[in-house]
């Protein structure tokens, strides 16, 4: 279930024959074998998106790097596809590890994403004489975005100008105020700059100079900070004393390091697409991925500009025209015209059949959270009579939009029937991102072992993933009533 690039069709050789991800290998010269483009691409199609990011930075890194414009746009997609993934990840760690605080602390938040809410507990924590006076401040910094994210700039200024501390606190704040954009980048830059030569530096510390450098626009200087950390290690071990005086530990982590990483990948894509669309024969396509890039980062109308270039070529791919038309009602729902964006996807739908088309109009009636009836209607028919692996990704497609439903098991019923049952768990044959969905769907319906697995087998490529491991597996726990301590499979 792999997002395809654009495939290369010998009729579109002027424009699409070394341009089209699919086809770059192909088509380009052979280079022999240690040509990097290549190399990455066949770890791009495993879902290795780490290992084939590096393997092409450092070929960028060289002077005479040959096939530049190629590197860029393929380390664009798969920079993006990684933005996907961590995005993905991002919500289902949200679900787990949120249950796993109410259980800990024996409450149950149903206005989760409330701000109102959140600013209840930011300033419960600030007035409450027994808290440490950093975890106060830190609970200052929260505040602050509360007061920003309600449209009070005035409020959030104050709190943020009356909260200081240690250093922790200080990038705190200063990623709180990059994020609000309060702060010039040299000013931001710098702050980081000082920050980074500590000698040792939390894990927490990390995540701040994630956002910080990122906010700053030098998203590479972000990636080398989270690639100097271990992704998998806990922002904070609370230790206490348990039944006949034993001691116990409860790993926590900092659940904004994925949605920080979400923005970062898609960062680093939107500079390394940029650069690619400089050369002609990569502009086509650089379009195509520009626009799904600055859609992720809500940057809706300069997608729609670089979507409208790309539908303005006579000689573009039926098929990615049409995914071009399915981005574009979204990136129109998003912009509040909703009735058009829906009036488009279904006529596409019953117009069409190419599975792929089809997937991403179920997947934007999920983003936009519609109900898309006559869309899933006659989804539902292609996907009764088509073959399970040409219809992969519409299932997870299918699986996502009822996810987002909350009807799971329909959710685990299309996404199973996409899924490679012999090889269920492996990102080779899986698209990662069904893989986290599914997850989800099966620790909702307390099916933990099931989800477990496959975060188990997910944490071999992606250390990150531990900490949805840890909360999964302290909410079984505590189901299941088990005594000793949390342990990961």
């Amino acid at each position: 279930m792999t997002r395809r690039a654009p495939c290369h069709r010998p009729s579109f050789a002027p424009l699409f024959a070394v341009a089209l991800a699919v086809a770059l290998v192909a088509s380009a010269p052979a280079y022999g074998a240690d040509d990097p483009v290549g190399a990455a691409m066949k770890l791009y199609e495993k879902r290795r998106y780490e290992q084939a990011a590096r393997l092409l930075e450092d070929a960028l890194a060289r002077p005479d790097a040959e096939r530049r414009a190629q590197a860029q746009l393929v380390l664009g997609m798969i920079y993006l596809r990684n933005a996907d993934l961590h995005e993905a990840l991002a919500r289902t760690a949200a679900t787990a590890e949120l249950d796993y605080l109410d259980k800990l602390l024996m409450t149950r938040t149903e206005d989760r994403g409330n701000a109102a809410e959140a600013r209840r507990h930011f300033e419960q924590v600030r007035a409450d004489p027994g808290i440490e006076k950093r975890f106060q401040a830190i609970a200052g910094v929260g505040l602050g975005s509360v007061l920003w994210a309600q449209r009070d700039a005035k409020g959030a200024r104050g709190v943020w100008a009356a909260t200081g501390g240690a250093a922790e606190i200080a990038l705190a704040r200063a990623a709180a105020q990059g994020y609000a954009q309060l702060v010039d980048v040299k000013s931001l830059r710098r702050v980081a700059d000082d920050a980074s030569l500590a000698p040792e530096l939390s894990p927490r510390t990390r995540r701040y100079l994630i956002e910080i450098y990122t906010a700053a626009g030098a998203p590479e200087k972000a990636l080398a900070v989270a690639r100097a950390a271990d992704l998998g290690m806990a922002s904070f071990v609370e230790t206490f004393k348990a039944v006949k005086g034993t001691a116990k530990s409860i790993n926590l982590y900092d659940l904004a390091l994925l949605t920080d990483l979400t923005r970062l990948y898609r960062e680093l894509a939107r500079r390394q697409l940029d650069q690619a669309a400089a050369d002609a024969r990569m502009k086509p396509s650089a379009e195509y991925y520009l626009a799904e890039v600055l859609s992720g980062l809500g940057a809706s109308d300069e997608a729609a500009t670089y979507l409208q270039a790309f539908l303005a070529r006579p000689q573009t791919p039926l098929q990615y025209r049409e995914r071009a038309r399915a981005r574009q009602a979204l990136i129109a729902h998003r912009q509040g015209r909703r009735a058009e964006a829906e009036s488009t996807w279904t006529a596409m739908a019953e117009q069409g059949s190419d599975p792929e088309v089809l997937a991403d109009i179920v997947l934007g009636c999920a983003d936009a959270q519609t109900q898309c009836g006559k869309v899933l209607a006659r989804v539902g028919k292609v996907t009764e009579a088509g073959d399970g692996r040409r219809y992969q990704r519409l299932n997870f497609a299918l699986g996502s939009y009822y996810l987002r439903k909350k009807d799971y098991a329909r959710a685990i019923s299309y996404m199973e029937a996409g899924r490679d049952k012999s090889n269920k768990n492996k990102i080779e044959a899986n698209d990662p991102e069904m893989l986290a969905g599914l997850a989800e769907a099966y620790y909702r319906t307390k099916k933990f072992s099931e989800g477990l697995e496959i975060f188990f087998e997910m944490s071999k490529e992606y250390p990150v993933v531990r900490q949805i491991q840890e909360a999964m597996q302290g909410v079984y726990s505590m189901e299941q009533r088990s005594a000793g301590d949390v342990k990961i499979l």
